[in-house]
């Protein structure tokens, strides 16, 4: 299968070849992260203010940050007070101030 280049695959989309071959569902590997919870939603809110000044991707939940396993950042949040945790799961940072929704036909 030969795709354009472009925007990234999103998970759940489909695939299916130009000669008629079989579909395919693309799936998100699972990945090292960082979860980042808090106490108070404010202790959060700055938390994603300093990583966002290091342009750093991050996935927002209501309750959580997640971002990329990265020992120094681990080290920094959790002198902050913040509660800071590993795991596997596939990472589905935001598109940013330059991202784009886009959907593949």
């Amino acid at each position: 299968m030969q795709l354009d280049r472009g925007e990234p695959l999103q998970p759940g989309e489909w695939l299916g070849g130009a000669s008629g071959g079989p579909a395919v569902q693309v799936e998100a590997a699972p990945e090292t992260l960082l979860r980042v919870r808090a106490q108070a939603p404010l202790d959060l809110l700055q938390a994603a203010y300093h990583l966002g000044n290091r342009h750093v991707a991050l996935e927002v939940r209501s309750t959580e940050l997640r971002l990329l396993e990265d020992p120094v950042l681990a080290d920094l949040l959790a002198r902050r007070g913040l509660l800071v945790d590993r795991l596997q799961e596939p990472f589905r940072p935001e598109a940013g101030a330059y991202g784009s929704v886009h959907r593949h036909g």
